[in-house]
């Protein structure tokens, strides 16, 4: 069923999630796990406003996916973004001054990472910077308990908050 837009800007402002179903004519966005341990920034990590941390470990097909869906029903375009892994973290520290949302997805993650403080449904200001931290729910959870989506729908919501 196809919302049209009265019907969609009315479930927004009651804070009711709503999730699209990508069209076969939707660009396919590929994005690549960058595998190096660099010192200095990507120039994609320097260029985006949204940098995704993930558990490389168990980033296959689906996971790929679903964040792709994830990121396009926020209006995220492959511009805008940075995918990296745990090893990338000291990368970001050192582009601080840039205004930037970094959604972990994996709360035991980002917990061991940048403090027992860290939880998700809120927005984190971290590494004594001008990045915006999300916590979120890891995409292998998010495959395995269906349940939890629109909770990371909306954490998805706070994550564009954060750049306004």
């Amino acid at each position: 069923m196809e919302l049209n837009p009265r019907q969609l800007s009315s479930l927004n402002e009651m804070g009711i999630p709503v999730w699209e179903f990508r069209s076969s004519e939707a660009e396919e966005v590929v994005v690549v796990v960058e595998d190096n341990l660099e010192v200095y920034p990507s120039e994609q990590l320097l260029n985006c406003d949204w940098v995704v941390m993930i558990d490389n470990q168990n980033y296959g097909e689906q996971a790929q996916r679903l964040l792709h869906a994830m990121l396009l029903s926020v209006g995220v375009k492959e511009h805008q973004l940075a995918i990296i892994d745990t090893k990338q973290l000291s990368q970001l520290q050192t582009i601080a001054a840039q205004k930037k949302v970094l959604i972990i997805l994996g709360s035991s993650m980002a917990q061991e990472l940048l403090g027992e403080n860290i939880v998700r449904g809120s927005i984190h200001q971290t590494m004594d910077s001008k990045i915006s931290t999300v916590v979120s729910y890891a995409l292998d959870d998010l495959l395995e308990n269906p349940q939890k989506k629109a909770h990371a729908w909306q954490d998805l919501q706070l994550a564009k908050q954060a750049l306004l």
